[in-house]
């Protein structure tokens, strides 16, 4: 049986359509609450992949989050062991920071929504990817490009949306949620949005029209990535 191993900082940032497609294909998924006490029930080597999800939390706040270092270990162990890892949002960050690089507040704000997004490298595990996509974004940090890491995705804000590194792909953006998780995040996050002055209707607007087609996207990245 092929075990997935899903850490999970906040209960309402999960899965979502990553779920849909490891059901479809028969894997066994095991959430990690990490903020919860919870850790890996298995060695690391024993798992066929690992995904470092979102949350609020930054990378240099370990300090204020310890469950944070053990996350780092993880991440060095699946390195090690060449465990195929996704980390998304701050799992990308996360990465980067295991990978030796800094992880710091963008200077150009936050992205919040949907956003243009440039493939910049023919990585085979991309290739199916167009030159010019929107995808969703909920974060404020950034980070450097880890040294002999393949940038793959960028933006006019923030120059690093997405690399690989061996077995390893962190992406800066949001490519599990579906129309469901975007609004439930809108409405837990009702202040963000509001400080950030966006509206709300548009993004769930844009996720109707955009969400199935990144989804077929990732569903083929899965595919290159996991069989």
């Amino acid at each position: 049986m092929r075990k997935v191993a899903a850490i999970r900082h906040v209960d309402i940032e999960h899965l979502g359509v990553i779920e849909d497609y490891l059901k479809q294909r028969g894997f066994t998924i095991e959430y990690i609450d990490t903020p919860k006490g919870q850790k890996l029930k298995l060695p690391v080597e024993e798992y066929s992949f690992i995904v470092i999800l979102g949350g609020y939390m930054g990378v240099y706040e370990s300090n204020l989050y310890p469950f944070l270092k053990y996350e780092f270990e993880v991440i060095e162990q699946s390195l090690k062991h060449q465990i195929p890892l996704l980390g998304i949002c701050l799992g990308c960050q996360m990465l980067a920071k295991v990978l030796g690089e800094e992880v710091y507040k963008g200077e150009k704000g936050k992205e919040i929504g949907f956003f243009d997004i440039e493939k910049v490298s023919e990585n085979a595990l991309f290739s199916h990817f167009p030159k010019n996509f929107k995808a969703f974004q909920w974060h404020g940090d950034t980070f450097n490009l880890p040294k002999g890491a393949e940038r793959v995705f960028k933006n006019e804000i923030y120059e690093n949306q997405g690399f690989v590194f061996e077995r390893a792909v962190g992406l800066q953006f949001h490519i599990e949620v579906n129309e469901e998780m975007v609004k439930q995040w809108i409405d837990v996050y009702e202040e963000e949005i509001k400080q950030e002055k966006l509206n709300p209707q548009e993004i769930i607007s844009n996720s109707k029209l955009i969400l199935p087609t990144l989804q077929s996207y990732l569903f083929e990245f899965l595919d290159k990535f996991l069989l």
